[in-house]
């Protein structure tokens, strides 16, 4: 895959660069890229809550290192939903449902024919298996 990227004759499309990307951040930071988006594009939303929050313990996020700050980050967020269970709920969907790009990808790797064989069920063994119950 890299070598695809750095190849200038090759190709290069959305598809890979998501892929490097996804790698990128799962390497960096430990958690899926589409989790890490969330995570900041709700602090930028509260951002003066979040900050003010962390700078009155001393705790200057800027500062931090990109993987400290995302977990500081996702803590702060976490505690500010602790006390409402829908809230919550929502908060952990929203960080852990994989974008349409990759529930579209596991889609189409669960179409090709030897997984549809796989997840196949045998009717015919079933109903001779419920004939036999019934004598």
């Amino acid at each position: 895959m890299y070598e695809q990227v750095l190849d200038f004759e090759s190709p290069v499309g959305n598809d890979l660069l998501n892929d490097v990307a996804d790698h990128l951040v799962q390497a960096w930071f430990g958690m899926p890229r589409w989790t890490v988006q969330e995570i900041w594009w709700r602090v930028l939303g509260v951002w003066p809550e979040v900050d003010g929050e962390l700078q009155m313990r001393g705790v200057d996020l800027i500062s931090l290192p990109p993987a400290r700050a995302t977990n500081t980050a996702k803590a702060v967020l976490t505690k500010q939903v602790v006390g409402d269970k829908d809230r919550a709920a929502e908060l952990h969907r929203d960080f852990f449902t994989e974008p349409p790009r990759i529930v579209l990808r596991h889609r189409t790797e669960e179409t090709t024919p030897e997984a549809i064989e796989a997840e196949g069920f045998d009717f015919m063994a079933a109903l001779e298996l419920a004939k036999q119950h019934q004598r």
